[in-house]
Parts: structure tokens; C-alpha cells; sequence
């Protein structure tokens, strides 16, 4: 066998395999080369945080993800200063969430979005004004978000919330919305109406 007829076979060849390999393994095959830049951090009272890099890896939504990121460590970050008697809450008027690239919300998309998070936080003077909990809602494809929204207020207070829940709405130009909740957590506020 000559080494063209060789070379076109192995071609052959690979071309199948990878023609063969479904749509789901091709995309995450490729995603695995692409770079993401993940950024979460607290400090001088705000959290900043970002995520640059593709909509989807490997099926998940990066902006989801980039939201459970900061209620996890802001959860964590309110509840160790109010533990120390600094009693903090989320400056929600003063929040900017940003996203930029795929507006069309194509799925899957190999575009690169930034998606950027800067919550202040308010010192405030009693551990009964603090909140100690933070969680979030949110969708680029839905426009049904307020859809279910009371239940989940509810079920939160059922489970770990006490007393005046504080939600605010943001969308983005590109189509993101996002509800953010902050509550007292009954773990450490329980004391609290």
C-alpha cells in the first residue's frame, strides 16, 4: 500500500470516527481547548465577580454557574461577618450585573460571554437588620421568570428563611434575568421576625 493510499485511509478513517461521535461529545471535545476566566472576590465591602468565557460547558449554563459561585461565597462571607458582630446586607440598588455576547441565546454556542457581578455591601446596626442568606432565579431563555416566584419565596421561608425576604429583578440588554433574594437565615437569625 503506497503512503498516499495509506494516508487517505487513516483519513477515511478518522473522518468516520469522528462523524460517528455524537453532538453532545463533539461539543465538549472542543469546549475542553477554550479558556475561561472565573473570578470571585470580596473585598472593600463589594464583591466582584466575572466569568468570561463559553455559554455552555459540557450541557450547563457558565452564567448559572457564575451565579451559584457568588450566592455561595457571599452566603458564606455574610454569615462568618455577622459571627464576628459586623452586620452586613447586600446593597441590591447599587448592584450591576452585566452580560455581553450571545443575545439570540443560541444553544448550544461556542460564543464567548462575559457575564460580570458587583454587589455592594451596606453595614447595617443590628444583627436583626443584617441578612445572612443570599440565593438567586434566573433564565436567558424563559420569559416566564416571575412564574413560580412566590412559591419558591415560600418555600425558602419554609425551609431556611425567617422573617422579610428582599428580592430585586435585573435583565440585561442581551436577554439575562435574575432575581436576587437575601434573607435571614434561620441558622443564625432565628431570633429575628
Amino acid at each position: 500500500m503506497s503512503y498516499v493510499n495509506f494516508s487517505f485511509l487513516m483519513l477515511l478513517l478518522f473522518t468516520n470516527c469522528t462523524l460517528a461521535t455524537s453532538k453532545k461529545e463533539t461539543i465538549a471535545t472542543r469546549e475542553t481547548v477554550v479558556k475561561t476566566k472565573v473570578s470571585c472576590k470580596i473585598q472593600n465591602d463589594k464583591l466582584l465577580a466575572s466569568y468570561e468565557g463559553p455559554e455552555f460547558l459540557n450541557d450547563r449554563d457558565t452564567a448559572h454557574l457564575l451565579s451559584n459561585l457568588v450566592a455561595h461565597e457571599l452566603g458564606a462571607h455574610l454569615k462568618k461577618e455577622f459571627n464576628k458582630k459586623n452586620y452586613l446586607k447586600v446593597d441590591f440598588k447599587n448592584t450591576k450585573i452585566q452580560t455581553k455576547g450571545n443575545p439570540q441565546f443560541r444553544y448550544p454556542s461556542e460564543e464567548i460571554v462575559k457575564y460580570t457581578i458587583e454587589m455592594p455591601l451596606l453595614k447595617v446596626k443590628n444583627s436583626c437588620d443584617a441578612f445572612t442568606g443570599i440565593e438567586h432565579r434566573g433564565t436567558w431563555a424563559r420569559n416566564d421568570i416571575e412564574s413560580g416566584f412566590q412559591e419558591w419565596i415560600l418555600k425558602l421561608k419554609s425551609q431556611i428563611a425567617i422573617g422579610v425576604v428582599e428580592s430585586e429583578f435585573f435583565k440585561t440588554p442581551e436577554g439575562f434575568k435574575e432575581y436576587w433574594v437575601q434573607f435571614k437565615h434561620k441558622g443564625y437569625q432565628g431570633n429575628c421576625k
